[in-house]
C-alpha cells in the first residue's frame, strides 16, 4: 500500500484490508487445517488417541510458538520500513530473527526427544494418553525448526504485504499434511500404519516442505535484490535488543494462553475423558473459526505498521476499525453455523457418539462469543502494529490466569457444572479481552509506541 489510509475513500480502505486479509485468512485457515485435519483422522482411532493427540499438540504449539513470537517483531518492524520506503533493511530484520529463531529451535528439539514422556505427565493423568502423546511429540518434535523459521519468513512476507505467499505455501502444506496423514496414519500406498506416530510425522514432513517453499520466494531475483535478503551485513545486532523487546511480550503472551488451555485440559480431565476428547474437537473446530480475526488481525497489523512508518496515524486508527468491521461479519457466519448445526460439525470429527453428544452444547457456547472475538483478535493486531505488545500480553495474560481459569474450575468442577459448566470460563475470557483491547485502542495510548523501531 503506497497511499496514505487517512486519505483514501471508506470503499478503497475496505478494498484494501480485504485484499491483505483474504490471502492472510486462508494461510491461516490452511495452517489450522493441519491440526483439523490430523483431529479428523486420529479421531477414527478412538477417544484415547484423539485426547493424546489433543493434548500433545498443545504441548508442542506452546513450546513452539512462544520461541518463535520474533514474527510479531519481524512483521511490525518489515511494515514500519516498507511504510518509510526502507526496503534495504528488511533483510537484516529476517536474517536477525532467523539465526535467533534456529538457535531457540534446536534447544526445543534437543530438550523435548530427551523426554517426551515427561512432557505429558505435565497434563494429563491418563496413562493410555500419556503414552500415545509421548509418542506423538517424538515425531513431531523434529520439525520444530522448520516450523519456527516459516513463520518467520512468512512474518516478512506479510509485513510487505505479500499475504498470498503465506496463503498459497500453507494451502500445499496442508494438502501434503493430508496426504501423508493417510499414508501414514492408516498405512496407504505401502506405508506403514504408524497411527499417531504417523500423524506427527506427517505435519513435520509437510513444515519441512513449506520451509523450502519460503525460502525459494527470499531467493527469487526481484525480492533478493529490493529487501536484500543474502546481503552479507544482515545480521544485525544493534536490531536484537529492539526485536527482544518488542517480541519478548508476544512470547509470555502465547505461552501464558497456551499453558492456561493446558491447565483448562487437566481441568477437563478431572471431569473425564470424554470431556477431554470432546473439548479437543470443539477446540479444533472453533480454531478454524478464529482464523478470520486472526488474518484481518494480521492485515490489521502490517496496515498500521505501514502508516506509521509514514507518519500517518489516522490512517492507522482506520484501518484499525476497518478491520474489525470485516472480522465481525466473517467470524459472526462462523457463529451462526455452530448455533444452527453443532451435531453436523462434531460427527466430522468424531465418530464415538458420546464424545459427539458432549461437545454439542460446547459448540453452541463458542458460537455466542463470535463478534466478541473478531473484535478482540482484531484490535489486538492493531495495537501490535503500534509496538503496543506489552499491553496486548499483559491484557490476555492477567485475564487467562485470573478469569478464565478460576471460572472454568468453578463451575465445572466446584460447582458440579461438568464441561459445559468449564467453558463458561472461555466464553467470559473472550468477551473481557474485546473490551480490553477496544479499550486500549480508543484511549490512544499505542500512539507513544509508535516511533520506528
Amino acid at each position: 500500500m503506497t497511499e496514505a489510509l487517512s486519505r483514501i475513500s471508506r470503499r478503497d480502505l475496505a478494498r484494501t484490508i480485504l485484499t491483505l486479509s483474504v490471502p492472510a485468512i486462508l494461510a491461516n485457515v490452511s495452517q489450522t487445517l493441519m491440526g483439523l485435519v490430523d483431529t479428523l483422522m486420529v479421531g477414527r482411532l478412538g477417544a484415547g488417541p484423539l485426547a493424546a493427540v489433543g493434548v500433545a499438540t498443545l504441548l508442542f504449539s506452546a513450546a513452539a510458538t512462544t520461541l518463535k513470537a520474533t514474527d510479531v517483531a519481524v512483521q511490525t518492524m518489515t511494515a514500519q520500513r516498507v511504510g518509510a520506503r526502507r526496503d534495504g533493511e528488511v533483510g537484516g530484520v529476517l536474517v536477525t530473527a532467523g539465526m535467533l529463531t534456529i538457535v531457540l529451535s534446536l534447544a526445543l528439539t534437543g530438550l523435548g526427544l530427551l523426554a517426551p514422556g515427561a512432557w505429558m505427565a505435565l497434563a494429563s493423568s491418563d496413562p493410555e494418553v500419556r503414552r500415545l502423546g509421548a509418542e506423538y511429540l517424538f515425531w513431531r518434535l523434529p520439525g520444530a525448526l522448520p516450523f519456527m523459521l516459516a513463520f518467520q519468513i512468512r512474518a516478512a512476507c506479510d509485513g510487505i504485504g505479500w499475504t498470498r505467499v503465506g496463503m498459497a505455501v500453507g494451502i500445499g502444506m496442508n494438502v501434503l499434511n493430508a496426504l501423508l496423514n493417510w499414508m501414514l496414519i492408516y498405512g496407504r500406498l505401502g506405508a506403514p500404519a504408524l497411527g499417531v506416530a504417523g500423524a506427527a510425522l506427517a505435519s513435520t514432513l509437510a513444515s519441512w516442505a513449506a520451509l523450502l517453499a519460503f525460502l525459494s520466494v527470499l531467493a527469487a531475483n526481484g525480492p533478493r535484490r529490493r529487501f536484500r535478503f543474502l546481503a552479507r551485513d544482515n545480521l544485525r545486532w544493534d536490531l536484537l535488543g529492539p526485536m527482544l523487546r518488542m517480541s519478548w511480550p508476544a512470547a509470555v503472551q502465547s505461552l501464558g494462553s497456551l499453558l492456561a488451555v493446558l491447565v483448562f485440559f487437566v481441568v477437563l480431565g478431572r471431569i473425564g475423558t470424554v470431556a477431554v476428547a470432546a473439548g479437543n474437537v470443539v477446540l479444533r473446530i472453533a480454531a478454524l473459526s478464529f482464523m478470520p480475526g486472526i488474518g484481518v488481525g494480521a492485515a490489521v497489523q502490517t496496515l498500521v505498521g505501514q502508516s506509521l512508518g509514514r507518519g500517518d496515524v489516522r490512517g492507522a486508527v482506520r484501518a484499525g476499525w476497518g478491520g474489525v468491521a470485516l472480522a465481525t461479519l466473517l467470524m459472526g457466519a462462523f457463529g451462526l453455523a455452530f448455533l444452527l448445526a453443532p451435531d453436523a460439525l462434531m460427527r466430522l470429527f468424531t465418530t464415538d457418539a458420546e464424545v459427539a453428544e458432549a461437545g454439542r452444547p460446547i459448540l453452541r457456547l463458542m458460537g455466542l462469543v463470535q463478534v466478541f472475538d473478531a473484535v478482540g483478535l482484531t484490535l489486538a493486531g492493531a495495537l501490535r502494529g503500534a509496538g503496543a505488545t506489552r499491553l496486548v500480553m499483559a491484557t490476555d495474560v492477567v485475564l487467562a490466569w485470573g478469569l478464565f481459569l478460576p471460572t472454568s474450575w468453578l463451575f465445572g468442577v466446584a460447582l458440579g457444572g461438568g464441561l459445559i459448566g468449564a467453558w463458561i470460563g472461555v466464553l467470559v475470557w473472550f468477551f473481557v479481552y474485546a473490551v480490553g483491547m477496544t479499550v486500549w485502542f480508543v484511549r490512544g495510548d499505542w500512539r507513544r509506541a509508535a516511533e520506528i523501531i
